[in-house]
């Protein structure tokens, strides 16, 4: 599975994804993964992701494959992926979390912050959330709603391929077949607000803790 680098976790957001080639054998799942999601299996293996198979259009989620559409999709087509995710308090802007906190690494002369994948707990902490719903459309009609009520959380457009088969992703903002039943961001705007959204968690992070943080802390 390929994930984007940047998601979305309240709104509703779109994008669009093309086959470009699509020889006989091969399949694609193509739909939206939490940071989570298993890389080394086809979206839509587990807990974290939802996708939509082009071989007879079934909709898969926890390995588990639901009949989605009459009739898949294959090369040529366009496929639109809306997500959305209501907001539970807008008085409320829910921030990315931090790594200030978290253990710095050196690797290739580079320093980060460690921050290791915790697959159970990420399973327990997972509940519904009401009223989101993901919506998947084809070559511009509206195939109506896949999942509703999906796990809270951040979402990444992902997609996985099955043998000789080429998919180009649109992001936006000019979208070949554009929504016209819902208002919607095009995902390119994600990339926008991330920087901003992860500088005002680090600000809020140093302003809390800025007590913890003086030099003189630090000096032995």
């Amino acid at each position: 599975m390929v994930r984007a680098t940047h998601g979305v976790k309240r709104g509703t957001w779109y994008f669009e994804c093309t086959i470009e080639d699509m020889t006989e054998g091969s399949a694609t799942r193509l739909g939206w993964s939490q940071a989570l999601g298993n890389l080394q299996a086809p979206l839509g293996y587990d807990h974290f992701s939802y996708s939509w198979r082009s071989k007879k259009g079934t909709k898969f989620h926890q390995s588990r494959g639901y009949h989605y559409t009459n009739g898949g999709y294959g090369q040529g087509d366009t496929l639109g992926f809306l997500i959305h995710l209501p907001v539970k308090n807008p008085n409320i802007v829910p921030l990315p979390p931090t790594h200030k906190e978290k253990p710095l690494v050196k690797f290739k002369s580079y320093l980060y912050y460690q921050e290791k994948d915790d697959i159970q707990k990420g399973i327990k902490s997972l509940k519904p959330l009401p009223g989101s719903m993901i919506t998947y459309y084809k070559n511009g009609q509206n195939m109506g709603v896949a999942w509703n009520d999906i796990n809270e959380g951040t979402y990444y457009p992902a997609v996985s391929l099955y043998k000789s088969c080429t998919v180009s992703i649109n992001f936006g903002p000019n979208f070949k077949y554009p929504p016209k039943d819902m208002k919607y961001q095009g995902m390119y705007e994600s990339g926008f607000n991330a920087p901003v959204e992860y500088a005002l968690s680090d600000i809020l992070y140093l302003v809390e803790h800025q007590d913890e943080l003086r030099l003189e802390h630090f000096l032995t």
